[in-house]
């Protein structure tokens, strides 16, 4: 089975194994969670964390007239977008089934920069940015490249937890999700663990996050999908509690914070079930507050947005709604974490 240690002149981030892909010969699929872990989550979520939301190939090339060439294909027809350092490219990349060759090198202004550029992210490390479908897989990486070196990248690791909203489903493009935003703001990397449509607080997902010892800092959004589905409160505060303990018990000098319910429709419909939705802020506060952790605290997810910004559904945040989602918890993460 292909692994991400076959291809060592790249860092796969927010990728957590490769399997073959099952659309075409010799490509190793990108997944954000090993298939053991993703097989215990709830049958939705396990599909979503084989998607690469978040998840990029980055290099350095040796030189700057190094060319590098990376073989791709998608599961359908999407698109990826080319970074260097923090420069956006003028727009995104197609990608699908059939495995297609890109070259790529240092931007000619890029290589003549002659001043510091104040960036979280050295501008000679390219960043493929995936979005978060179709699925993806890697075929091939040649030319003279090495991953990015640990000055050349942020030193705070970023893990964010929650629904489609946390995936970033109604924004323009992966980099304009509130995770992405966030983590910009603050100068951070981020890790994206959104699980579209089933975002259930499932206890793999929890005991795989308390596993790994790369990250710094998280947000937990808990969780709209469940709100509007088919769980109880008390349904929600058992399983969103045992979620939350799992974390902090294994990261006791870690800073989490648990976001309540975004504003959505039930707020503000006629006969949307405000006092429901209420409920489940209620229950994530009360979670929080008999929690014995240091450094784990409620946000409101009400007071990083109202719904002007939102998409027709008046549930999932648009592009206007990810910036003030963004913009307002990068202001609260700042003034609580030292």
């Amino acid at each position: 089975m292909p692994t991400i240690d076959d291809y060592p002149s790249v860092s796969l981030h927010n990728v957590a194994e490769t399997v073959p892909a099952d659309w075409t010969d010799d490509g190793d699929r990108l997944h954000r969670l090993p298939a053991d872990v993703a097989a215990q989550l709830n049958e939705m979520a396990d599909g979503r964390v084989r998607e690469p939301s978040g998840s990029e190939l980055r290099f350095v090339p040796e030189t700057d007239d190094a060319e590098i060439e990376v073989t791709l294909s998608a599961e359908e027809a999407g698109q990826f977008r080319v970074f260097w350092g923090p420069f956006q490219p003028w727009k995104p990349t197609d990608i699908g089934p059939e495995p297609e060759t890109y070259t790529l090198a240092v931007p000619e202004r890029v290589r003549k920069l002659d001043t510091e550029v104040d960036s979280r992210f050295d501008p000679r490390v390219c960043r493929i940015l995936f979005e978060r479908t179709p699925a993806v897989a890697v075929h091939d990486v040649t030319g003279d490249c090495r991953p990015p070196g640990p000055e050349e990248l942020p030193d705070t690791r970023y893990l964010a937890y929650g629904t489609s909203i946390t995936e970033g489903a109604a924004s323009s493009a992966t980099h304009l999700n509130y995770v992405s935003r966030t983590a910009r703001a603050l100068g951070w990397d981020a890790l994206n663990f959104g699980c579209s449509g089933s975002a259930y607080a499932d206890l793999p997902m929890a005991e795989y996050v308390t596993d790994r010892d790369d990250w710094d800092v998280a947000t937990l959004a808990l969780s709209i999908n469940m709100a509007n589905q088919d769980f109880s409160v008390a349904a929600f505060e058992e399983r969103a509690e045992a979620f939350v303990r799992t974390i902090v018990d294994a990261h006791p000098d870690k800073p989490i914070a648990c976001i309540t319910l975004f504003p959505f429709y039930p707020d503000v419909i006629e006969g949307g079930d405000a006092e429901r939705a209420e409920a489940f802020r209620a229950a994530v506060r009360e979670i929080v507050a008999e929690t014995d952790h240091p450094d784990i605290f409620v946000i409101e997810g009400t007071d990083l947005t109202d719904v002007s910004g939102y998409s027709a559904d008046i549930l999932h945040p648009g592009d206007a709604g990810m910036e003030a989602i963004g913009r307002n918890l990068a202001r609260h993460l700042d003034e609580r974490i030292e």
